[in-house]
């Protein structure tokens, strides 16, 4: 257990965080210290722990939302290499780029469908460079 100690305008505050042993390389004892979980100075703030709770909770969604299920992974460096960029999101295995562009496998510049021409010309030149970057390092089409 590693205690952090910080001064507010309430009182102490303390932020105690567990760690699992086998993370732990050394330690060195600096000194005894009062017990950080006595009952009697010890509070937690349960507002604030269940807001990040609920904070993580959705950033974790908002993540797996981002993988794709039952794709290669050269499909989901295509997706991450759109995403950084446009809006995109996953349709089953159909990358769905601004709402209105989709590109299906194999993922070729000749699968970009839909959208506007200014939007599938977009896609389409993402595309090709991200395809040459996957190719560059020993990918393969």
């Amino acid at each position: 257990m590693a205690q952090e100690g910080m001064k507010s305008v309430s009182g102490p505050r303390r932020n105690i965080r567990l760690l699992k042993a086998n993370y732990i390389k050394e330690f060195v004892l600096l000194g005894q210290a009062e017990d950080p979980l006595d009952p009697m100075k010890c509070y937690v703030d349960l507002n604030t722990l269940q807001s990040r709770e609920e904070s993580a909770i959705r950033q974790a969604e908002m993540d797996a939302e981002r993988i794709g299920v039952g794709v290669t992974a050269q499909a989901q460096s295509i997706f991450d290499a759109l995403s950084k960029t446009l809006p995109v999101r996953w349709d089953k295995t159909v990358i769905v780029v601004m709402n209105e562009v989709r590109v299906g496998s194999p993922y070729l510049p000749e699968s970009v469908v839909g959208g506007t021409p200014a939007a599938n010309e977009r896609v389409r030149k993402v595309l090709e460079l991200e395809r040459k970057r996957l190719q560059g390092r020993g990918g393969s089409q």
